[in-house]
């Protein structure tokens, strides 16, 4: 666990970051980094799979395949939920749309290690 607190913790070094998660896609909390209570995180996880499996549901519908990334635009705020596999996904809390590019990069970056340290797991 503490392997994927750290992998996730890169993210942070993004500014604007807040608050990475990674979670099962029954949205239940694998992993967290960042700023934010224990409520935070297992809400970000457990909202965030759903907000992703809502989207890959619609994007079958319309025939668009399987959704790569939802982005949820807040008055003071972002989510970013990035699929990792068929089993998981990474939900991020960030304070602007400027924090998106960086968070992107970082999380290609560490998916191959999130994705080998879960099998491991």
């Amino acid at each position: 666990m503490a392997k994927l607190n750290d992998l996730l913790g890169r993210a942070l070094a993004v500014p604007g970051v807040r608050a990475v998660t990674l979670a099962g896609r029954e949205g239940l909390l694998i992993a967290s980094a960042g700023r934010g209570t224990e409520r935070l995180f297992e809400a970000l996880a457990a909202l965030g799979a759903n907000a992703l499996n809502l989207a890959d549901a619609l994007g079958q519908e319309i025939g668009q395949g399987l959704v790569i990334g939802v982005i949820l635009e807040y008055e003071r705020g972002m989510v970013s939920v990035t699929p990792y596999g068929e089993y998981a996904a990474v939900v991020t809390f960030v304070e602007s749309a400027a924090s998106l590019g960086g968070l992107r990069q970082v999380l290609r970056a560490i998916e191959q290690d999130v994705l080998m340290t879960l099998d491991q797991s």
